[in-house]
């Protein structure tokens, strides 16, 4: 007999005397996964058993001259960068409202990638100004120092902070197109899928001008 038909059967039993006792949950709690067996793993036992979340999940719906032109997905590092990942993840969703500084929404929503090299650097985030002079993190201060450079991933689609010195960043950011990755900056997250988004878009637009189609995140938010 399983737990929730012993309770079920002990309520209908109480019932016919007038009295039902209270059902409570006494604790509750994560439980450890499964080991090779099919057992419980003990976390006592192994304590470097992991029970940490699965890093968040956002993406950018992405348009060109007001067409869509798809959606890329990132992973963040929260595991390693919680703090830079936190900063993009909340500016993706929008949810801390205005920024102190400038009194803009702290939202990536609306805002332009404002520097596109074919085949190299995808460099948005200036949500104050639009055109890499600005930016505001969601932190009490507009800027947030380097948290770490624990992560050095390689190859198309590394997301990292765009800082114009040290200790300096706040909302732009840069999705890396190439092969080989120069780890000057915070990198914190990576595309895990829409790279063909990003290329079909460098292929419209090679180099940003004054008279090139805006390329612009048109929606965003959290997956998961």
């Amino acid at each position: 007999m399983d737990v929730l038909t012993s309770i079920m059967e002990g309520l209908s039993i109480s019932s016919s005397s007038n009295y039902i006792p209270e059902v409570m949950i006494a604790d509750c709690g994560l439980v450890p996964p499964a080991g090779r067996d099919g057992g419980r793993l003990d976390v006592n036992v192994h304590p470097k058993l992991s029970l940490k979340m699965a890093n968040p999940r956002v993406f950018f719906d992405m348009t060109v001259g007001g067409r869509p032109a798809g959606r890329i997905v990132m992973e963040l590092f929260a595991d390693t960068t919680p703090k830079t990942a936190e900063n993009f993840r909340a500016l993706c969703t929008g949810e801390k409202g205005l920024g102190r500084r400038f009194g803009k929404p702290l939202h990536y929503k609306g805002s332009i990638i404002h520097e596109l090299r074919r085949g190299y650097i995808f460099h948005g985030g200036d949500i104050t100004a639009g055109d890499g002079s600005g930016g505001e993190s969601i932190y009490e201060d507009r800027y947030f120092d380097d948290e770490n450079f624990i992560k050095n991933p390689t190859g198309p689609g590394v997301l990292s902070m765009v800082s114009h010195e040290r200790d300096t960043n706040e909302s732009q950011f840069m999705i890396n197109m190439t092969i080989s990755v120069i780890h000057e900056h915070v990198e914190f997250g990576q595309v895990v899928q829409g790279l063909d988004v990003i290329r079909s878009i460098m292929e419209v637009v090679p180099v940003v001008t004054k008279t090139s189609p805006v390329v612009m995140i048109a929606n965003c938010g959290q997956i998961s």
